[in-house]
């Protein structure tokens, strides 16, 4: 595992800011805040808003999305035309190996990467990004982190949302999950269900994942903690203050109990898989 202290210095090339806090369940960060810009997006837009102030102000060689793909859900999109980075806009709550694009990247000349990935490849993006240091110093990564629960296999997805909801995902104009429900918009309406009625279609490697807020981003992004319309910010680095200084946005304050309680239930739940999954290998 990666200490807070590497985190830090990972992050920002040097220990994080003084004034910043350390939470044992958030994580380290500067400022916690909810968020509204003008660029229509999942919720707030943010993150769509700090890509493209970062590509049009050369801050980034390239950045890395995930873009929904109709038929296959969604695929990886390394660009920095601004036209792709919108057409990118909106979560998409699948399993996508983001991380493994940097070594190439990487063997391309690019050394300023924006990554936009989930906090398990938050981590896998840490921990890469130390490893190709040794031979790049000059790398610089900055890691857009998403909070998340669990992903999902698409097809399987699909399914369920045809069985539960009677729709097409293929079809969907968006798709959120808030307060606990999985909602579908699609054909100018809503539908929604429980995630709970998903379980089949979770990836089974997310029952070990303890890491709900991408505690190893440089900001941290999500729904959890704010009102509709509105995402929540988590600023971890130096790196993601800087995101922010050339966006205009309305602020207001989150919920920080609601995000709290959501990172715990998480990281019980992964700490409840590796203490069953000892058990059996010890029976075994």
């Amino acid at each position: 595992m990666i200490s807070r202290v590497e985190m830090a210095e990972t992050q920002t090339g040097k220990n994080i800011e003084k004034r910043s806090d350390k939470d044992d369940i958030l994580g380290v960060y500067t400022e916690i805040f909810s968020a509204k810009t003008s660029i229509e997006g999942q919720d707030g837009g943010v993150v769509t808003a700090m890509l493209v102030y970062g590509l049009s102000e050369d801050m980034f060689d390239v950045v890395v999305v995930v873009q929904h793909k109709k038929g296959t859900g969604a695929n990886i999109i390394v660009s920095k035309k601004l036209d792709e980075v919108h057409a990118a806009r909106g979560t998409k709550y699948v399993k996508m190996g983001t991380a493994s694009k940097l070594k190439h990247l990487v063997g391309q000349g690019k050394k300023r990467i924006a990554v936009v990935c989930t906090p398990c490849q938050a981590t896998a993006a840490r921990k890469i990004e130390q490893a190709l240091k040794r031979e790049e110093p000059d790398l610089k990564v900055t890691v857009i982190g998403l909070f998340c629960f669990e992903a999902f296999n698409y097809e399987k997805l699909k399914t369920e949302t045809r069985r539960l909801l009677g729709v097409d995902l293929d079809e969907a104009e968006k798709v959120q999950v808030r307060k606990g429900n999985f909602i579908v918009h699609s054909m100018g309406k809503a539908y929604s269900c429980s995630i709970g009625d998903l379980a089949n279609a979770i990836e089974a490697g997310c029952s070990v994942c303890g890491d709900f807020s991408a505690r190893f981003a440089d900001i941290s992004v999500g729904s959890v903690g704010s009102r509709n319309g509105y995402s929540t910010v988590i600023v971890r680095s130096e790196a993601g203050s800087q995101l922010l200084q050339g966006l205009t946005f309305d602020r207001e304050t989150v919920d920080k109990e609601e995000i709290l309680r959501l990172c715990r239930v998480k990281k019980k739940r992964a700490e409840k898989t590796a203490f069953l999954r000892g058990i059996q290998g010890k029976s075994e």
